[in-house]
């Protein structure tokens, strides 16, 4: 007979009203951003989200896509290469349907899912409940200071997705066949999404480094299995670059993220494309993920692989470089460190407060197993999109209002323009933060320019410096480009040179813009 000591446990009770930790993680995040003043955040940073939305107005209503700027007086029909035509798209047809809550409603549902996707990957790999949670948890504090309502969210998506696929492929758990067919059919919808694909490339290149190293390193019957592995990986690289070639101008569209990302122009003017401040509370979480990536260093000691070694240091330096690559280096470090902390918290030296960990982490796991209620998000963006649609449904005010803060942005302005349209005479110039703002407020009104600056080139952009800070030779480029009129905060610093000048007046004023004009 069997001891009865040794029969297996019965497996737990299953509570189908019960959500998973991962479900909950989702939901916890999805009605966060919804539900929160987060939303007013994700479309009021800045004016992206308003071009966005406007540029993918005019694809869905033209059925094309948009090849030439067509919102500036500064350079109309300039040659436009659209990096992020299908985000654009389904941002435009969130809009539509639902206005800005179904902007943010597609935003919340990829910041969600990017979070449930990378802590299924850290119980998948066999760590700790616990564990997982508070290392998802602080990637997702990293990846939340870039959680706009914007398409770039693709990237932070596709990071999770090929990092999980390759390096599940270089420890043996997928096939090639797998890996061949998956990322190539990523890549080709990534790089319509947003032009950061190049950031798979990267990706690929270290796991191809590293078992090109290996290989060169090994010997005997490692060496053939290292060399099938380095075939594949170099496979994929060249089935993702074909993949990505995918899209409306082919293989051109690499060449034009190569010059989008090598202009100073863009790396000067964007913050994103900076070096972090880590005097600025936003970086708090990434200066987290630094000391947690320091403190496996010196207190687990692992021995890493090459290829996690080339992750952390490619990514490391890359996230020093730019601030928009630490959500990268955040997803894709959190995986190397779970590994690493996981055998150490199992197999250290036991103390009090380990003791307390592994019994609260056994009980949530214990817990966990028992849940068995997956419906819960579907249900969640059902109920939402029931929220924001009922006007559309049943006529009236949404139960939700997401609108732009008027004391942000200038809607009194544009509400006295509409009122009073010949109140300025010529062309405009506009502050910068709210070209694209006017583009979707009022489209009918060319404006000097807005935030995606490669298109008017560095010519133009000088000419903008000189005007915005009032600087010698402004009244010049005013004439230049048959500037009538400005349209500016309040406070701002030209606005105090036009109102020395005898041939400019004030039309309008209130507590966020004030518009000058030229004499009649």
């Amino acid at each position: 007979m069997m001891n009865p000591a040794v029969t297996e446990q019965p497996p737990p009770r299953r509570r189908w009203w019960l959500p998973s930790v991962s479900v909950v993680l989702w939901l916890v995040f999805f009605f966060a951003a919804n539900l929160s003043l987060v939303r007013i955040m994700m479309i009021a940073s800045d004016s992206d989200a308003c071009w966005h939305w406007q540029q993918g107005n005019w694809m869905l209503q033209h059925h094309a896509v948009l090849r030439s700027e067509i919102f500036s007086h500064t350079r109309p029909g300039a040659p436009l290469v659209e990096l992020w035509w299908l985000s654009e798209i389904v941002m435009a047809l969130a809009g539509n349907h639902l206005g800005w809550g179904g902007i943010v409603l597609v935003a919340s549902v990829v910041c969600a899912t990017i979070v449930w996707l990378l802590h299924r990957q850290l119980l998948a790999e066999g760590n700790e409940l616990l564990l997982s949670t508070m290392l998802t948890l602080l990637a997702a504090a990293v990846c939340a200071t870039h959680w706009l309502a914007r398409p770039h969210l693709a990237t932070q998506l596709m990071v999770v997705l090929f990092a999980w696929q390759l390096r599940w492929f270089n420890q043996g758990r997928t096939t090639p066949v797998q890996l061949l067919l998956l990322l190539p059919l990523l890549m080709a919808l990534w790089a319509n999404l947003h032009g950061a694909f190049i950031v798979g490339f990267v990706l690929i290149g270290v796991y191809l480094i590293g078992a090109l190293v290996n290989w060169v390193r090994a010997t005997g019957e490692q060496r053939r299995s290292l060399r099938q592995r380095t075939t594949v990986f170099l496979a994929l690289m060249i089935a993702c670059s074909l993949a990505s070639f995918l899209n409306p101008i082919g293989w051109k569209l690499p060449m034009q993220v190569i010059r989008y990302t090598s202009s100073p122009l863009m790396m000067g003017l964007t913050q994103e494309f900076l070096p972090p401040d880590f005097h600025d509370p936003g970086t708090l979480p990434f200066a987290l993920v630094l000391v947690v990536t320091l403190l496996t260093l010196v207190i687990v000691r692992p021995r890493l692989n090459v290829t996690d070694g080339l992750l952390l240091t490619v990514w490391l330096a890359l996230s020093l470089r730019m601030v928009r690559n630490g959500p990268v280096f955040a997803l894709v470090v959190t995986s190397i460190l779970a590994e690493h902390w996981n055998v150490y918290l199992n197999t250290a030296a036991p103390s009090w407060i380990l003791r307390r960990y592994r019994s609260l982490s056994a009980r949530l796991t214990f817990i966990n197993r028992t849940a068995v209620a997956r419906g819960l998000p579907a249900l969640a963006v059902i109920a939402m999109i029931l929220v924001l649609a009922k006007p559309w449904l049943f006529g009236g005010q949404p139960l939700l209002i997401t609108e732009l803060p008027s004391n942000q942005f200038p809607v009194a302005t544009i509400k006295f323009l509409r009122q009073s349209p010949n109140a300025v005479h010529g062309e405009m110039f506009n502050d910068y933060m709210w070209g694209g703002y006017f583009t979707l407020a009022m489209p009918e009104r060319k404006i000097f320019f807005h935030s995606n600056a490669l298109v008017y080139g560095e010519n133009i952009f000088r000419d903008f410096l000189r005007v915005n800070g009032a600087q010698p030779g402004w009244e010049e480029v005013l004439d230049k480009y048959r500037v009538g009129w400005t349209i500016l905060p309040r406070e701002h610093r030209l606005n105090g040179a036009l109102s020395q000048r005898a041939g400019w007046r004030l039309v309008y004023t209130d507590p966020v813009a004030t518009i000058y004009g030229r004499n009649p």
